[in-house]
């Protein structure tokens, strides 16, 4: 498994193959040898391995997919940040019978990923049906219907995380459902100190409560489940793959 420090090497021997800058948001696409990187201001957001697009690279996205082996056909699963789809190709590879919707607001993140992050060889017969919402967030949680319910929802945005935007994901599990929650220290005003906030979250939302440590990384990935045992109904949503804005 990749640390820190061999992310930092691989990135010294890549080369550039896509760059923006505008006012939304600055993208940078490199790849060497045997990775392809997505950066975002600066910051490393996605690696997928060359020679086996499918492998999950980061660490902590071992730890957030490990909640699909236990899904039955059919579940529906809401990734919130599309990134580079480490988790879309990791879906597609092993075949998971799956309704996955993955929400991005930034339509450049929707093409880059197209382009550069999903090898249409991977899996051409797969189960996975997958379609992309180019939307913000909590807009498109709030106009969902209160009947659209999600087994699995995967929150791994790159921005500041609050009570409004987690209370939303809460209201659309389905029974028994998982809210998973990569909390990234430097990006939220309680810093490392999480536990107080996410106690009262699931206090608020009568959700069950663990969070898991990734050593080596400032990662902090918190896990909260529906405690209803009642049969779940998922409602696939009828909407094609959104087009490219």
């Amino acid at each position: 498994m990749l640390q820190a420090a061999d992310f930092e090497r691989e990135l010294l021997t890549a080369n550039i193959t896509y760059l923006t800058d505008n006012s939304d948001v600055r993208v940078v696409i490199l790849e060497n040898q045997a990775y392809r990187f997505m950066l975002m201001h600066g910051t490393l957001q996605s690696v997928m391995s060359l020679a086996q697009p499918q492998t999950i690279v980061f660490a902590h996205q071992q730890v957030m997919l490990r909640p699909l082996a236990e899904l039955a056909a059919g579940s529906c699963v809401l990734e919130l940040g599309l990134g580079g789809g480490s988790a879309v190709r990791y879906a597609k590879h092993y075949n998971y019978a799956l309704n996955w919707t993955s929400v991005e607001h930034n339509s450049e993140v929707v093409n880059l990923f197209w382009d550069y992050f999903d090898p249409v060889s991977l899996a051409p017969h797969t189960q996975l049906q997958h379609q992309i919402e180019l939307a913000d967030s909590h807009a498109y949680l709030s106009q969902l219907p209160a009947t659209r319910k999600f087994e699995l929802i995967l929150c791994d945005v790159y921005d500041e995380l609050g009570y409004g935007l987690l209370s939303l994901c809460a209201d659309h599990l389905s029974a028994g459902g998982m809210l998973v929650v990569n909390w990234l220290p430097h990006m939220q005003p309680q810093g490392a100190e999480s536990d107080s906030f996410f106690s009262t979250l699931a206090e608020r939302m009568h959700l069950d409560h663990e969070v898991i440590t990734v050593p080596g990384f400032a990662n902090q990935i918190h896990r909260l489940q529906r405690r209803s045992t009642k049969p779940a109904q998922c409602v696939p949503a009828d909407s094609p793959v959104q087009g490219v804005l």
